[in-house]
């Protein structure tokens, strides 16, 4: 019906049109200098959005790969790992694990709730831990874990990796990798930093880079391992496999985008807008999965009215042009979520609360309409 959607999901975002124009320029050689100089200023770009003063690498894959290739590269066969896990996607992190022969130690928590400190901190006690790993947002429940203060625990245990999943807040939240002590900080393309999906992300630490030249076991993903691309990131001149010439060209204009803009008013933005859409859903009763004072803002996730069905909710949302997404896992059906990150403005989140509310009243559901646009006054 319509020619372009409105996507206010959590990922793929919407992708600046001048983005869209770098995609589509034609290829140059993978081993150009011409190439090799656009590479390399994205490269360094993207050091200052994860604030780290270590290595950053570029893959074509998404951000799953990203995730896996953190784990392949840190553990072995036999490593004890804690595992955080707030929801769908930390449960990630466990697969992979098992994946490379590593021994899982869940520190799990409800749906909705955050991974505390003070948790981790008790898990730790029982020691031997190779790595950490955490999810920053929590894509399916909304809930934005506190890495900051997970990592200063963290940090009291020389000898153990802190791997941090910042597939859903890279660009839209604050994430510092140095100093925060993050090790293995892994990301993506198509969200907060608004590029077509395609790219896994990812920095390392010197702390990381040190252990690879003295693991006992070959990292277990030939593609995947941080040594075979190092040579390239240092100098994209060099061949290991063929980059995704045309996406790099995204990921550098993207990276223009976002540090023109500069990262903490991004950080503002992106905070601003979550409180305004929060407040939109608080006023028309909808309950936020999200437990108070651990809301991401980059994606909220929000419960359904009784008798909603969720089929019928997104069918309906879309036919007005704005496509919102399913919640996951055992909340599947239960309520749905909406992305607010990226290149989103506040007229793309007003023209959502107005969807939403024309929605539930076509669905039967008893709603004064404007009362969500009215709380969401971002003046």
């Amino acid at each position: 019906m319509f020619e372009r959607e409105l996507l206010m999901i959590p990922g793929p975002t919407n992708v600046a049109p001048s983005v869209l124009r770098a995609m589509g320029k034609p290829p140059l050689s993978h081993t150009s200098l011409e190439f090799a100089s656009k590479f390399k200023e994205a490269l360094n770009s993207l050091k200052r959005v994860f604030m780290t003063e270590g290595e950053v690498f570029v893959v074509a894959g998404s951000g799953t790969l990203a995730l896996e290739m953190a784990i392949a590269n840190i553990v072995e066969p036999g490593d004890k790992v804690l595992n955080a896990v707030s929801g769908f996607f930390g449960q990630y992190f466990v697969d992979m694990c098992r994946v490379y022969g590593a021994v899982p130690r869940l520190l799990e928590v409800p749906y909705g709730m955050a991974v505390k400190p003070e948790q981790v901190k008790e898990a730790l006690k029982e020691g031997g831990f190779k790595a950490v790993t955490v999810t920053h947002v929590e894509t399916s429940t909304g809930v934005a874990n506190p890495i900051k203060e997970i990592g200063e625990v963290v940090k009291k245990y020389s000898d153990v990796f802190y791997i941090v999943d910042t597939v859903c807040s890279l660009g839209g939240m604050e994430v510092r990798v140095d100093d925060w002590g993050i090790d293995v900080c892994v990301s993506c393309s198509q969200k907060c930093i608004g590029v077509p999906p395609g790219l896994a992300l990812v920095a390392v630490s010197q702390k990381v880079l040190e252990y690879l030249e003295k693991r006992e076991t070959p990292v277990g993903s030939w593609y995947g391992s941080f040594n075979n691309w190092l040579p390239v990131m240092q100098d994209p001149t060099k061949y290991f496999a063929t980059p995704p010439v045309n996406m790099i060209y995204a990921l550098h204009e993207a990276l223009r985008i976002v540090l023109d803009e500069g990262l903490e008013n991004r950080f503002k933005r992106h905070h601003v807008l979550a409180e305004v859409f929060r407040d939109a859903m608080e006023a028309l009763n909808l309950k936020i999965v999200a437990e108070r004072g651990y809301e991401a803002d980059t994606v909220t996730a929000i419960y359904y009215p009784e008798g909603v069905n969720d089929n019928q909710f997104r069918n309906e949302m879309k036919n007005r042009g704005i496509v919102v997404a399913s919640t996951l896992g055992p909340l599947k059906g239960k309520g749905f979520r909406v992305g607010h990150m990226g290149n989103v403005n506040q007229n793309d989140v007003i023209s959502t609360i107005s969807a939403i509310e024309a929605t539930l009243k076509h669905l039967g559901y008893n709603i004064n309409l404007g009362r969500g646009v009215k709380a969401a006054n971002i003046f």
